[in-house]
């Protein structure tokens, strides 16, 4: 059985290396990307089981990776966002 792998996009160095203990922790391999062009050719490198994708991201926005990503795989996307109000989320 092949462990795990989840692609975290991220550009808050705190974020990631938080998220990267826990999963490792929990048994996953983690792959890391900080804006989102690097999220799409990481996507096809490490061809991840699962995304964490945060929403604002450098040069190409969280949505714009998802929609990207949505056109070509099913692989399951948690969307990530500091923003609280109920419009964002």
């Amino acid at each position: 059985m092949t462990t795990p792998i989840v692609l975290v996009v991220e550009d808050e160095a705190s974020f990631v290396e938080a998220l990267t203990i826990g999963l490792r922790r929990e048994g996953f391999e983690v792959a890391v990307a900080s804006d989102g062009f690097e999220a799409l050719e990481r996507f096809d490198d490490v061809k991840p089981d699962l995304v964490l994708l945060d929403v604002m991201l450098p040069r190409l926005s969280g949505i714009d990776v998802c929609r990207q990503l949505r056109k070509r795989t099913q692989v399951p996307i948690i969307m990530v966002t500091a923003k609280g109000e109920e419009i964002d989320t």
